[in-house]
């Protein structure tokens, strides 16, 4: 499967998989399990995998083992291959379930899977090997594109557009209506969003995610880009391609972040703010201004992380400063009088 090269008996039994680091130093591998192993410091740790196990591993390192599948390239990649492998998610026959709510408009590929439950309302369109599990929601006029997976309860709002291959984690909400207001006296007025939410190809999002549609245009997520659970992306955002967002982060409306950038957990974006390309906001963190391409931040409000850390350790002699400039300040009194 992997086409690398083999240490030990080539027969030996391999009936599953077991995360090395879920083992005390102290405690052996099982004989029959496969881990995976690709740096001195994992080996460091579990010294005992030298003897038990079947390693998967780099040539660099196959020596060290009794067992090993040597990999020549990637060996990271290589461990993927053997966990798709091993993978029970359940697969779907394609069709439309009995039980499904489709709209005779509708347009569903003969291999897509709608199963019961599911909704797919009038105009919407679902592409060849989607697969729109139960209580999914694709509104009128939604499209999406082949081989995208809609989890369980997932909304995709009217006119919203996702890309091909993208996971949608269930409670997912795309294409809500953006926070928008307008207060007069004794009156406040919703502004009508009018515009979509537009994902392009190979994007995931993790469950109880919301991306608001934008005010007249788009709001847009860019290929590749990665999200975790409980991420919320303001109306008339951009968010570019490969950019990671980690749970429990927020990016305002109108706020843009650009490729390659990575936005740790907890972090607040403020609206209409520039998350520069290739920069790094770390956890719990609030922008409130521009940031540099390829530059840390962070704190609250976030700084470049160099200037932090010389504040930081300002601060932390704050105390002993305020002695001395109270004992200074009593001396010249003494002196005054």
């Amino acid at each position: 499967m992997l086409g690398a090269g083999i240490k030990g008996e080539a027969d030996h039994a391999v009936n599953g998989l077991r995360d090395i680091e879920k083992l005390g130093p102290e405690q052996p591998l099982e004989d029959n399990r496969l881990y995976f192993i690709e740096s001195k410091a994992v080996l460091k740790r579990h010294p005992l995998a030298a003897r038990n196990g079947v390693i998967l591993t780099t040539a660099e390192l196959a020596d060290r083992f009794s067992r090993a599948i040597i990999v020549a390239g990637d060996a990271r990649l290589a461990f993927f291959k053997v966990l798709s492998h091993f993978d029970k998610a359940p697969k779907f026959a394609a069709g439309v379930g009995a039980g499904a709510l489709v709209d005779p408009s509708a347009k569903i590929d003969p291999s897509a899977a709608v199963l019961d439950g599911a909704v797919v309302m009038a105009g919407a369109s679902i592409g060849p090997g989607c697969v729109i599990y139960p209580g999914a929601v694709i509104e009128p006029g939604a499209q999406v594109g082949e081989g995208t997976v809609i989890r369980a309860n997932v909304v995709i709002g009217h006119a919203c557009v996702i890309g091909k291959r993208c996971i949608i984690h269930s409670a997912t909400v795309i294409g809500a209506d953006g926070f928008g207001f307008y207060d007069q006296p004794g009156a406040r007025h919703k502004v009508p969003h009018i515009g979509n939410v537009v994902i392009d190809d190979d994007v995931e999002l993790g469950a109880s995610c919301t991306v608001d549609r934008g005010t007249i245009e788009s709001t847009t997520i860019g290929r590749f880009t990665k999200m975790d659970d409980q991420v919320h992306i303001g109306h008339n955002a951009a968010i570019g391609r490969f950019v990671y967002i980690v749970g429990n982060s927020a990016v305002g409306g109108s706020s843009t972040v650009g490729d390659g950038a990575m936005i740790s957990g907890m972090v607040i974006v403020k609206d209409h703010v520039k998350v520069g390309a290739g920069s790094i906001v770390m956890g719990m963190s609030a922008v409130a201004q521009d940031t540099e391409p390829k530059q840390h931040y962070f704190g609250i409000p976030a700084r470049n992380a160099r200037e932090m850390h010389k504040m930081n350790a300002a601060l932390a002699k704050l105390p002993e400063l305020m002695v001395r400039i109270r004992d200074l300040e009593a001396k010249l009194m003494e002196k005054s009088s």
